[in-house]
């Protein structure tokens, strides 16, 4: 039944804990259902990409989800409460099969190798296939045009550099990092997994990252300008949530040991606005 599919996509969002979900949470119903088949497409993948730590087998199971996308575009009956959600996103919003085979590519990069250190141009791609893709599928289910590519690019730029330096020790964790070379070379740090933690030239670094962050918020709010707000509500709010992550990195001292998290009050006062606004 379709609404048993649509309590179990829901429920894989809520579990995530993302603050995502608040801003999702407020669209008008199909377009949120749409959302969160989406975000839990994401969040599955992500998670095969993370948690599982045998190569071989992520691989298998993100050739796997390659080739689900696959049958859905051919037709072909969806097995899972999430593969049937998609396949209504997908034909209810005209939905584009590249965005979707970009965001496993991009969590392809991680289940062939740990990332360390890429090339910015590398980074660039990693980051247009698990964020700005994302932004182009979710511009489509808000109703935005062509022409609005760049908003979402924009913006999913500035989220994963965002997280980059967020997620930095937990990465880190992983045997992953995801420093630009060019940072480096930069300041005269070496390339080592194991010593960077305790590199003093770490905080410029991570102001360098954030500085080029804050560009792309810029950007995007520049973008923004020439779009119907309550056609951008959701994304605005996840942005607001995004800053103010941001903003508490910035500029700072990071203690890159402790996740940066926003707590429930700085939540509410943000949707405050949002809903006070609209």
């Amino acid at each position: 039944m379709q609404a048993d599919d649509q309590i179990a996509v829901e429920k894989i969002v809520k579990s995530s804990g993302s603050s995502f979900f608040w801003g999702m949470k407020i669209l008008e119903s199909k377009k949120k259902r749409a959302m969160f088949s989406i975000y839990a497409f994401c969040r599955i993948v992500d998670d095969i990409a993370d948690e599982i730590n045998n190569k071989k087998l992520k691989q298998k199971k993100l050739k796997d989800w390659k080739q689900k996308i696959q049958n859905i575009f051919e037709q072909k009956v969806p097995k899972t409460s999430l593969e049937k959600e998609l396949k209504l996103s997908i034909e209810m919003f005209n939905l584009e099969k590249y965005d979707f085979d970009s965001i496993i590519e991009g969590m392809m990069m991680d289940a062939l190798n740990d990332i360390q250190f890429p090339t910015k141009k590398n980074l660039d791609l990693y980051c247009d296939r698990v964020a700005v893709a994302v932004g182009y599928l979710s511009i489509k289910i808000f109703g935005l045009s062509e022409k609005d590519k760049k908003y979402a690019f924009y913006l999913g730029r500035a989220f994963q550099l965002t997280n980059i330096v967020r997620d930095f020790y937990e990465d880190l964790r992983r045997d992953r990092c995801y420093i630009a070379s060019e940072y480096l070379s930069k300041y005269g740090v070496d390339k080592d997994i194991k010593t960077i933690v305790n590199e003093p030239k770490l905080q410029n670094i991570f102001q360098d990252i954030l500085r080029e962050a804050r560009n792309y918020f810029q950007k995007s709010m520049l973008e923004s300008k020439s779009i119907s707000k309550k056609d951008i509500i959701a994304s605005e709010i996840m942005k607001e949530f995004y800053e103010a992550i941001h903003k508490k990195m910035f500029n700072k001292n990071i203690n890159f040991k402790q996740k940066i998290r926003l707590n429930s009050i700085e939540k509410i006062f943000i949707l405050f606005k949002f809903l006070i606004r609209y």
